[in-house]
């Protein structure tokens, strides 16, 4: 039996969509670990997640979360390095929708903005940025565990307990 799905606060709503770096990770049927980039979030009322990441590159990932992987995405801002993790046992793989991409421009153009800062040179940052539109999809789930994952005191804290 699931958990109790956990509502994000205003501060990691917040985060998760400020153009933040965006890990989604699962593993495969034999246990390896599997890793892809997110290039943005949404959030609504009701708590569910919704991470967009490209299709190409993500294609062990994506199959083990059709299969019944569970689901950890962590999201971390490039500036200070806050960081939040959640978990799901499972997630549910959708089209993106014409409201997703001007939020995840917005994000990218964040995010690449955040990478500049930080010491990336603009091409840099844009080529790391770069995706297809028409290989989007999104990513569906309602956290059930939230974790704190800001360096220092704190750091691996579950929200919720």
């Amino acid at each position: 039996m699931s958990p109790e799905p956990v509502n994000l606060p205003p501060d990691l709503r917040a985060l998760a969509r400020s153009g933040c770096g965006v890990a989604v990770g699962s593993c495969g049927p034999d246990g390896t670990p599997l890793l892809g980039l997110g290039g943005g979030c949404r959030i609504d009322a009701a708590g569910r997640v919704r991470v967009l990441l490209p299709r190409g590159p993500n294609l062990a990932l994506l199959a083990a979360l059709e299969g019944g992987a569970p689901i950890a995405v962590t999201f971390t801002a490039t500036r200070d390095h806050s960081s939040f993790q959640t978990k799901a046992q499972v997630a549910q793989i959708c089209r993106v929708c014409s409201d997703d991409l001007p939020e995840m421009d917005r994000q990218m153009a964040l995010f690449q903005d955040g990478l500049v800062e930080i010491g990336y040179s603009r091409l840099q940052a844009s080529g790391y940025c770069a995706h297809q539109r028409t290989d989007l999809v999104a990513l569906e789930f309602f956290p059930e565990h939230v974790f704190i994952q800001t360096p220092g005191p704190g750091a691996g804290t579950e929200l919720g307990v």
